[in-house]
């Protein structure tokens, strides 16, 4: 059996489905609200991240804005609450965390002042609670760490043996 479809209902159908699909963005477009939009703005070079990234929260304040060359992190990232307030600020080189980076909490309390030198931790790093109490606050010296960590203390399991 041979079906024969004239040329006319094929543009028919064609223009059907275009105007369907036109409607349905329209409707999903008014429908969402931009409470409910996270717009980005990216940029690529040859399949790689260049240039400026940025991304927003839904209420339209500015979340991260990072900066990229061939592909690597490269420069200051910084990233925002939903408040407006500064989030952290990260600096990178070819890709590595380096030189000072710092974190704060939504209430604008810095919680975070780290130290980076290719990638790694280097010199005094620092933490904070929200409420500004010491969190950790140590020295990292030709690779070992100095001071205090932050963790918490426990038993050697053999030194929890020898008690019974």
């Amino acid at each position: 059996m041979q079906i024969l479809i004239s040329t006319e209902v094929v543009s028919l159908a064609r223009r059907v489905l275009l105007l369907s699909s036109l409607l349905f963005v329209l409707i999903f477009t008014l429908g969402c609200s931009n409470e409910n939009r996270q717009e980005r703005y990216n940029q690529y070079n040859n399949g790689l991240e260049e240039g400026e990234w940025r991304r927003y929260h839904p209420n339209g304040v500015l979340m991260e804005q990072r900066f990229y060359s061939h592909g690597m992190k490269v420069g200051t990232m910084k990233t925002w609450w939903d408040n407006g307030q500064l989030q952290s600020l990260y600096r990178f080189v070819n890709g590595e965390y380096d030189g000072t980076c710092f974190e704060w909490s939504r209430g604008g309390v810095m919680t975070r002042k780290m130290h980076y030198k290719n990638g790694y931790e280097d010199g005094e790093q620092h933490q904070w609670y929200d409420d500004g109490s010491v969190r950790s606050n140590y020295i990292i010296q030709e690779g070992r760490r100095f001071g205090l960590l932050g963790t918490k203390n426990c038993l050697n399991v053999k030194d929890s043996l020898d008690k019974y």
